[in-house]
């Protein structure tokens, strides 16, 4: 292989490694980062054969894995009675929380930010924390099929560089 080849699949494999790692850590984008270096590596080597079959399921696989965030905070959501508030509060203070205190700020905000409006809402410790659950098991859920689906684009990457 040559080197500016060898180079283009280096560098998308890093760009993949970061956006892998972007599911996990809040701070770092993820699929959609995956997705690009995925977009990026089809537009030098080309898209003939198995490269266009695979970037399109690498791209329905990023809008599943980039919707289930929304879709499954907001069934949780929903099953234990949160609020749109609470989620919009769980957002906003998830961001501040990322600022304040890297890393794990984003959790800890949105946390707070899902409990502060149930309880303001509702006055009851118990009925607030058990929307907050749910919410926070709807990310749960969102958190690990997006991670799932990050090992399933670099794997379909990774065939798409063997095969191509």
């Amino acid at each position: 292989m040559e080197f500016i080849p060898l180079l283009v699949v280096f560098l998308t494999l890093f760009v993949m490694l970061i956006g892998l790692a972007g599911t996990v850590l809040p701070a770092l984008p993820g699929l959609t980062l995956m997705w690009i270096g995925a977009l990026g590596y089809g537009i030098f080597v080309g898209f003939e054969t198995w490269g266009i079959v695979i970037f399109v399921v690498m791209t329905l696989l990023t809008i599943i894995g980039e919707a289930s965030g929304y879709f499954f905070a907001q069934a949780g959501a929903a099953q234990t009675g949160a609020s749109g508030w609470a989620l919009a509060a769980s957002v906003v203070l998830g961001i501040v929380g990322l600022f304040v205190i890297p890393v794990v700020g984003g959790l800890i905000g949105a946390v707070l930010g899902v409990f502060l409006v149930e309880y303001y809402r509702r006055r009851n410790f118990k009925e607030a924390w058990k929307a907050t659950t749910g919410t926070l098991w709807g990310m749960g859920l969102s958190f690990g099929l997006q991670v799932v689906i990050g090992v399933m684009l670099l794997g379909l990457w990774g065939a798409w560089v063997f095969l191509g």
